[in-house]
């Protein structure tokens, strides 16, 4: 749809070093259990020039992976719409502030260490968006892909543009 290659790799099976973008899916679990990590910790260890946006699962590994905490929704979403307003990042780049997105999870990133929050929930106010730095990574908590978020493309498109 982007007009990408992309190849789809299991968490414990990375091995192609090809890419300069990678994006963690979302999937079952917590990443404060190693068993559901695979070795993305060693992947992104040894591969800190590449850019990595996670979705998310992978948004969560990422931010406890960047040192921040991790705790439970004030509201448990599967499948719900929410409103997010953003703050500056690449990936809303010609977005409007406020849109809607859907959500699925339970663990949400609390305590943010080493990361900018750059969306959080209107209704909750939970982070639903962060950067690094570098802006090297990338995490949103809703899934853009879904039919159901808004400006979804938009954003994968301005990730893989960045």
């Amino acid at each position: 749809m982007l007009g990408y290659k992309a190849d789809v790799f299991k968490n414990d099976d990375i091995k192609n070093d090809d890419y300069d973008k990678i994006i963690i899916s979302p999937g079952p679990g917590s990443p404060e259990n190693p068993g559901d990590t695979g070795n993305l910790l060693y992947f992104i260890e040894r591969h800190p020039e590449k850019k990595y946006l996670g979705i998310c699962f992978g948004h969560q590994f990422l931010a406890y992976y960047l040192g921040s905490g991790l705790g439970i929704s004030k509201r448990i979403m599967h499948g719900e719409i929410d409103e997010i307003k953003h703050y500056d990042s690449i990936l809303y780049k010609n977005i409007p502030e406020n849109f809607s997105v859907i959500r699925y999870h339970s663990i949400v990133v609390n305590k943010p260490k080493n990361i900018i929050v750059d969306a959080i929930s209107n209704s909750t106010g939970e982070i639903m968006g962060f950067h690094n730095n570098d802006m090297s990574i990338f995490g949103v908590q809703f899934h853009p892909e879904s039919y159901f978020s808004s400006y979804g493309i938009k954003i994968l498109k301005n990730f893989m543009e960045a």
